[in-house]
């Protein structure tokens, strides 16, 4: 499939952003064996489109590569592999700010809070719990390139956090939303703690004590001064560090899912917008509602699974589904597994 690249006269942060992302992946997917003919007949792209700022990429240009990528080395973690060796700039001006945080939390909500300058469709949240504390994060492009990104950012995540704090005990365990594409061991051995896969949303999971270690470089007025730009920055970009209506809409299904109504009419309701409106933001984020709303009942779908004591019929009904068994078709398309597939999963992870 041929895929667009256009000049723009100016950029948001999403470009920007997008733009040095594919250029880590295309530069690494090249140095892989992957010729670069390969690369530009199958999305368009060509080397010269990642030397110009001015350059507009489409988004689905960065998971056609991982696909790539992933089909061309069918077993390996290769998002583990390069962020390895990607440069921490890969991350943007968000590098920089975390390192001079006071402690941990203050690093990880000012990634959450200026989580924009990444992209305009990334969802991030910090949650803590009495013994844990929890960095979530979805973009709806996870679901075109099945999880390698996702793989590739937390990794990077992980690798800043180790620079900045230096505490191999802060981590206690890398969860995915997605199935490994190589043995756990080998996502075990990068990350020194234990890794999930099928799990509601990729995170990091951390003691949440540990959100109180100092970084090793906190300079409250560096700290600032980063800061200040990065305020510059999104100003600049016409961005606030407010959610995009993407991520609304996500954060939208989500607080619904959790009493379990999955209808476009309530959605849309709780917007204050009417349904032809919802679906319209929708489409011109390139998804549909049903897209959005399936990927909510299949994270909520592995958080129920994972009861033992709940029967599909249980839950099938508590996802809105006349039967189990339209329920079961779901998740095998969701998933590619049965239900006793994706439990037995389980079992052999603890």
């Amino acid at each position: 499939m041929m895929i667009s690249v256009e000049p723009a006269q100016t950029l948001n942060s999403q470009s920007r952003s997008l733009t040095v992302a594919t250029a880590n992946v295309f530069n690494y997917a090249v140095h892989r064996g992957i010729s670069e003919q390969k690369l530009t007949a199958e999305t368009g792209l060509v080397r010269t489109d990642l030397l110009y700022p001015e350059t507009r990429l489409p988004g689905e240009i960065l998971p056609a590569i991982w696909n790539i990528l992933g089909e061309a080395y069918p077993g390996q973690a290769v998002g583990l592999e390069m962020a390895r060796v990607a440069p921490l700039s890969a991350l943007g001006p968000m590098a920089q700010i975390m390192r001079y945080a006071a402690n941990l939390r203050s690093a990880l909500e000012t990634f959450v809070c200026y989580r924009t300058l990444l992209s305009d469709q990334l969802w991030l949240d910090l949650v803590e719990s009495n013994s844990e504390a929890y960095l979530r994060m979805y973009h709806p492009l996870d679901m075109l390139d099945r999880g390698l990104a996702a793989e590739s950012f937390i990794a990077l995540i992980r690798r800043l956090i180790q620079q900045a704090i230096g505490k191999e005990d802060a981590l206690v365990r890398v969860e995915f939303a997605h199935q490994p594409h190589s043995s756990s061991k080998i996502y075990e051995a990068f990350f020194n703690v234990p890794v999930r896969f099928q799990q509601p949303y990729s995170t990091l999971v951390f003691r949440r004590e540990a959100l109180d270690i100092p970084a090793k470089q906190r300079d409250v007025y560096l700290f600032r001064y980063v800061q200040g730009n990065l305020d510059l920055l999104r100003d600049r970009w016409g961005l606030s560090n407010t959610s995009s209506p993407l991520a609304v809409i996500h954060d939208t299904i989500a607080h619904k899912a959790e009493v379990y109504q999955y209808s476009a009419e309530g959605i849309a309701q709780d917007m204050n917008m009417s349904l032809r409106s919802l679906q319209r933001l929708a489409n011109d984020h390139g998804f549909t509602i049903r897209q959005l709303l399936d990927n909510a009942r299949k994270a909520k779908a592995q958080q129920l699974l994972r009861d033992p004591k709940l029967s599909a019929e249980a839950i099938a009904t508590q996802l809105g589904y006349a039967d189990d068994r339209a329920f079961r078709r779901a998740f095998k398309r969701w998933t590619g597994q049965t239900l006793t597939q994706f439990r037995d999963g389980l079992i052999s992870q603890t």
